[in-house]
């Protein structure tokens, strides 16, 4: 008896190891394609599941946040058998395609900010919590921003959305999809002061939550660095709704693009969908999302 229980503990801690293995593997891959930042040590964390997800996004498949076959042969860290479809993954590069594929670093990219400007690190913050010293803290209530911005400062636009009979919101169509051409065109032109001035002061960007304009910024500069040559084009189908809690409209869409360095080239769409202010004479995007879209 003592002897089959000593063969079942042994069975399941090579079991175990191969397992931690596995799951360091797959650490040290997702690490190599700048995913993941957490320590290689064969645990599973919350922060490797998410590198797992944003990685699967990527690549198409189901978000499960777990080393499935289909993301293990993806990674090459399982082979794949003669009579085994290939996965049905988009074939991109390896390095970050999307903007959505960013994970910003708040202290890292605030720090170096500081660094770079003379900008206190406390002053750039994430939501509720501001970076100090390295650390994220809890902030003081949120005061309305006061600063002069370039869009503060030029033509002020009609709002988006008004009040109509009876407190009903009426959208005017043609300013916001004039809204949608503009913010299409900064990118298109490659003029990233003016993609900028279509964001709040605070963005919720992406997965990464509310950020500062200036950390955005931060971000755009190394995205654009890694795909110099970039084309997007406005597809047909904007879709829109108000969202009367919050006072903004919700408008969605789909972009397709074309990025290209002196490497590679890649293709493909996207479905965005942009929250933004509704009921000021200057609407700005106060959040953003995007998913790939199969094409």
């Amino acid at each position: 008896m003592i002897r089959r229980a000593a063969c079942v503990f042994l069975l399941f801690g090579m079991f175990s190891a191969q397992a931690d293995e596995q799951v360091r593997a797959v650490q040290e891959e997702l690490r190599r394609r700048s995913i993941y930042n957490g320590d290689i040590d064969g645990r599973r964390s919350p922060e490797l599941g998410e590198a797992l997800k944003r990685y699967q996004k990527r690549k198409g498949f189901s978000e499960t946040g777990q080393e499935d076959p289909d993301t293990l042969r993806s990674l090459a860290l399982v082979p794949r058998s003669p009579n085994d479809p290939p996965p049905k993954e988009i074939s991109w590069p390896a390095e970050t395609v999307l903007k959505s594929d960013e994970k910003i670093d708040v202290a890292q990219e605030a720090a170096a900010l500081a660094e770079e400007t003379g900008i206190a690190p406390e002053s750039v913050a994430l939501g509720e919590t501001q970076v100090v010293a390295g650390r994220k803290t809890r902030s003081a209530k949120r005061q309305p921003s006061r600063r002069v911005t370039a869009a503060s400062k030029g033509k002020r636009s009609r709002p988006l959305a008004q009040t109509a009979a009876r407190g009903t919101q009426m959208i005017d169509e043609r300013e916001l999809r004039s809204f949608i051409e503009g913010y299409i065109r900064a990118l298109r032109d490659d003029d990233l002061q003016e993609e900028l001035r279509f964001y709040s002061d605070r963005v919720n960007y992406f997965a990464n939550g509310e950020v500062d304009r200036r950390l955005v910024e931060r971000t755009l500069r190394a995205y654009y660095k890694r795909w110099p040559k970039r084309r997007y084009s406005l597809l047909e189908g904007l879709r829109y709704a108000f969202d009367p809690a919050r006072a903004q409209i919700v408008v969605t869409f789909n972009v397709s693009f074309s990025l290209k360095n002196d490497r590679q080239a890649v293709k493909g769409q996207t479905e965005n969908r942009l929250f933004i202010n509704a009921a000021t004479a200057d609407p700005r995007i106060v959040a953003i999302e995007e998913r790939r879209i199969r094409g």
